[in-house]
């Protein structure tokens, strides 16, 4: 221990230039970000540009702290001074790790406090969020530039590693352009993002564990390349399925799901429709659906479809699943592209659709009234929320604050008076998560969603509604002789 207390000071002494560096930016970080709260608060001058410059900043004066320390005791190689010293390898591993949560992890925690407080969080209640950023941010920026810093010589080596891996990124892209990655999955999105920080993080802790013991560099370089092509495979095989499954294990509640069903919306007949392109043949099926709970308000995540003809042809409905449904209030439509050749085939004959949808079940209905007054009001499930109208004209704002991730709750604000015919209700949270986690990946501690109208007329309040998400339930359904001809659109 003393002789990893040894090497810290003298990394603190050695480095002391980028030590300052880190530290100003993070306290520019503190004191914009508190800016911002006041801005949102009280009006005055607004800071996004600085806000995010500092935010663009900050990871690469980590990184260049965290390549700067490590590469002062080089790993790869034999020529290094720092090996005629009796230096411990688990000291001098010990010193690094300290060097980084005391100049990178301890000041952003005290960074994120101020920060949220000064949008009105109560620190007490913050720790959770607080402590778990900082492990995301560990896993995310600070473990993997130190484990390609184990494993380069030096700044120049490090930086032509990280531009062979961007290039590799690109010609994967340009490969396959029709990743699924490029689709959310919105509130199930954390899963993707957790197997990737996981995975990467095991493997960057694994290549600093066995560099700083064994110094094999070639097979620690086999284990991160093998690493970087194993997260983007799994980012792209993993099933919205296996997501929604595990999603799953997190339901507040348990529902009777025997008489839940899913059908085709007879009543709706008229919304069905074919329209028929050069390549592609474009459904659309209205669905409709049966046997919810009564104290549950349903919303379609993701569906999957087969078509199948009398003779046992399948076509299968789009990759993503999130993408072949639709709502809209609360009409709920099967949509995707159908090939030609196949629909050609069977467009005169009865067809079966062999589906699957993918339920959340929201629940715990709350309402709050805000008058417009610009006080900041914590709202269960929404964060904190006000409502404030602009000097001049009749522009009226619902702003809401929540530290550290997305809310889960479904959000939105229903205008009281001065409508005159538009719309009464609008959401407020368009990106929920509803991952189980204290915070979400951000470098920004507050997440904020608003909405705003101009009404005619006199309005005094806009009430908030959320709605907590309360179980997550899939249902197979099948729709048997549908002949899709009678849906054609010209």
């Amino acid at each position: 221990m003393r002789q990893a207390v040894h090497i810290f000071k003298k990394d603190l002494r050695g480095h002391w230039y980028e030590v300052a560096v880190a530290l100003a930016v993070t306290v520019a970080f503190a004191f914009i970000g508190a800016k911002q709260a006041a801005f949102w608060r009280t009006g005055g001058e607004n800071r996004d540009l600085a806000w995010e410059l500092v935010m663009f900043i900050l990871p690469l004066t980590w990184w260049a702290l965290a390549a700067r320390v490590i590469h002062s005791e080089a790993l790869p190689g034999d020529r290094q001074f720092w090996l005629t010293r009796p230096y411990r390898r688990s000291s001098l591993l010990g010193a690094k790790a300290l060097f980084l949560l005391t100049c990178v992890n301890l000041p952003m925690l005290l960074a994120d406090a101020i920060v949220v407080g000064a949008y009105g969080f109560p620190i007490s209640s913050m720790l959770p969020g607080l402590i778990w950023k900082q492990v995301l941010l560990t896993a995310v920026f600070i473990l993997p530039i130190a484990a390609l810093s184990a494993l380069t010589t030096g700044l120049v080596q490090l930086v032509l590693t990280l531009s062979a891996i961007g290039v590799a990124m690109l010609a994967w892209t340009l490969a396959a352009p029709g990743l699924s990655l490029g689709v959310l999955w919105f509130g199930l999105e954390w899963v993707r993002t957790y197997f990737a920080l996981t995975a990467g993080a095991l493997a960057a802790l694994s290549i600093l564990l066995w560099q700083y013991a064994r110094r094999k560099t070639a097979a620690a370089r086999f284990l991160a390349a093998a690493a970087v092509i194993l997260i983007a495979l799994g980012l792209e095989t993993i099933p919205f399925p296996a997501a929604f499954w595990i999603q799953s294990k997190f339901s507040k509640q348990r529902f009777n799901e025997s008489g839940l069903q899913v059908r085709f919306a007879t009543e709706r007949n008229w919304a069905a429709s074919v329209v028929i392109g050069t390549d592609s043949v474009r459904l659309n099926l209205p669905l409709a659906l049966e046997g919810i709970p009564s104290n549950a308000e349903p919303s379609p995540e993701a569906l999957i479809a087969t078509f199948e003809a009398q003779d046992g042809t399948t076509w299968k409905a789009a990759h993503d699943p999130r993408t072949n449904v639709i709502f809209e209030g609360q009409l709920i439509s099967l949509r995707t592209n159908l090939g030609k050749a196949f629909y050609e085939k069977v467009r005169d004959r009865p067809v079966t659709v062999h589906g699957t949808m993918y339920l959340t079940l929201f629940g715990n209905s709350r309402i709050t009234r805000l008058p417009f007054r610009n006080e900041s009001v914590e709202l269960a499930g929404a964060g904190r929320c006000r409502a404030t109208q602009a000097p001049t004209g009749q522009n009226y704002f619902l702003l809401c604050d929540s530290a550290f991730r997305a809310p889960k709750d479904s959000v939105w604000g229903e205008w009281v008076g001065g409508l005159e015919g538009l719309p009464r209700a609008t959401t407020l949270n368009r990106w929920p998560s509803y991952s189980p986690f204290a915070a979400d990946l951000s470098l920004n501690p507050i997440y904020q969603y608003s909405t705003y109208r101009a009404l005619q007329g006199e309005t005094s309040a806009v009430e908030v509604h959320t709605l907590e998400p309360l179980g997550y339930v899939q249902r197979d359904f099948e729709i048997k002789n549908l002949r899709l001809a009678d849906f054609e659109r010209h």
